[in-house]
């Protein structure tokens, strides 16, 4: 899928932009952060999300890397799906978020719309370790990350298209475990030996 897309920036709204690459218009799906980045008219290179779902295809994008490894790592906390994380990344950049997270400012992470004190509470547990290792992800650009996400995403893919819902799937293999494969293949191939040893 998408690792990032580049072209010029023909329409911008707060909750979308679109790029023209060779004459395609790509509707993508931003946050406010990445809103005010952009320029209309300039050349933008975004970094991007894929969303897939049995009904449902989206591109969200993001400005900068950090910012999509941080989009990760929130829409993997129960509780917290697609647009309750593009609005905490609406309402605090990456530093932010690192500093609400260490201090463990419940308090002022409710300042943002839909996340009461108990999900606020449950996230910064969630994430906090995660949250440490961001800076070693960027300072390796983040290749490993990235790999591993589309590895998720493709094994996802394969197993739903088999029947498995995402609950399945989750009990099947932890996300570490994805993050730890070399390939899709091996990923794949890993995972039926665990449903057959089920069996």
């Amino acid at each position: 899928m998408f690792e990032y897309l580049k072209g010029e920036l023909t329409l911008k709204k707060l909750e979308y932009a679109v790029l023209d690459i060779n004459g395609i218009g790509y509707k993508v799906n931003i946050s406010l952060k990445t809103y005010e980045k952009l320029s209309l008219g300039e050349k933008t290179k975004l970094y991007i999300y894929n969303y897939i779902r049995e009904d449902m295809f989206k591109l969200i994008g993001f400005a900068e890397e950090k910012e999509r490894n941080l989009f990760e790592i929130l829409i993997n906390v129960n509780g917290i799906g697609v647009s309750l994380a593009l609005a905490i990344l609406s309402t605090f950049d990456v530093e932010d978020m690192r500093d609400i997270v260490s201090r463990e400012d419940v308090k002022l992470l409710t300042k943002v719309p839909k996340l009461g004190i108990k999900k606020a509470q449950k996230l910064i547990v969630d994430v906090k370790d995660k949250l440490k290792g961001l800076q070693l992800e960027e300072g390796a650009s983040g290749s490993t990350a990235s790999k591993g996400i589309q590895i998720e995403e493709e094994l996802y893919m394969a197993l739903e298209s088999l029947g498995y819902s995402q609950k399945d799937i989750e009990k099947l293999v932890t996300r570490e475990e994805i993050m730890a494969y070399e390939g899709i293949e091996a990923a794949i191939k890993d995972v039926l030996r665990k449903i057959q040893s089920k069996l």
